[in-house]
């Protein structure tokens, strides 16, 4: 995966960002995951991330790109 490539973090054409991808429910935390069958990211539910492990998948591989802090 190329980590700098867009095309690796499009979201699901059928994903909102303020609902979850699963149950549609407006939640007060949703998570950024990737669907797997899609390879495309959505935004998640706890309850729904835990109910569908097998669908879904924790994806960190995006960099920050901001500042970095020395200490």
């Amino acid at each position: 995966m190329k980590y700098y490539d867009a095309e690796n973090y499009r979201f699901h054409e059928k994903d909102i960002s303020d609902k979850c991808f699963c149950c549609s429910r407006n939640a007060p935390r949703l998570l950024i995951v990737r669907h797997i069958k899609s390879e495309m990211l959505v935004h998640l539910c706890p309850e729904c991330m835990v109910e569908n492990l097998s669908d879904y998948l924790l994806d960190n591989t995006r960099p920050w790109l901001g500042a970095k802090k020395t200490t």
